[in-house]
């Protein structure tokens, strides 16, 4: 059986027309609720990827070794002081971009932690070991501060 022609065009193309312009409604009306739930920051956002947490476990290593073999630094300072630089430039920066401002306490250890750098890079092999022992102290009570507010964020 054949459907009647309504003006020039076919019954069943009217409606093939109508199906799509109302599922085309409700696509749109979709992607409108999406939009709206990306926007009000519900759990179709992806969390924020904060740079520092990857590092930390390597860097975790690295000091465990200095502190094992303080006298392992004074071959090595170089690239010590630039793996202490990157992962404290990226604490920070997770930091700022999630609009956290750091404490009194956590820029005093974040400033201890840059003296004991310079330090350590003019220390005497007499006190090497003292001071690998006191940044790596320091290091590790920055990253836990670190990390408690970076879990809560």
């Amino acid at each position: 059986m054949r459907l009647p022609r309504i003006a020039g065009s076919s019954l069943a193309g009217s409606l093939f027309v109508l199906a799509l312009v109302a599922c085309g409604d409700k696509q749109g009306a979709g992607a409108m609720a999406d939009s709206a739930r990306r926007d009000s920051g519900s759990p179709t956002v992806p969390a924020r990827q904060l740079g520092a947490m990857p590092m930390l476990p390597p860097f975790r290593a690295h000091l465990d070794s200095v502190a094992a073999k303080p006298a392992m630094i004074k071959s090595s300072m170089s690239g010590h002081m630039a793996e202490v630089h990157k992962v404290m430039e990226a604490m920070h920066a997770d930091m700022m971009a999630a609009g956290m401002h750091s404490d009194a306490a956590y820029e005093a250890l974040a400033d201890s932690v840059v003296k004991a750098s310079a330090a350590l890079g003019r220390a005497k092999d007499k006190d090497l070991s003292r001071l690998v022992a006191m940044q790596v102290d320091q290091l590790r009570r920055l990253t836990a501060v670190y990390e408690q507010k970076a879990a809560a964020m």
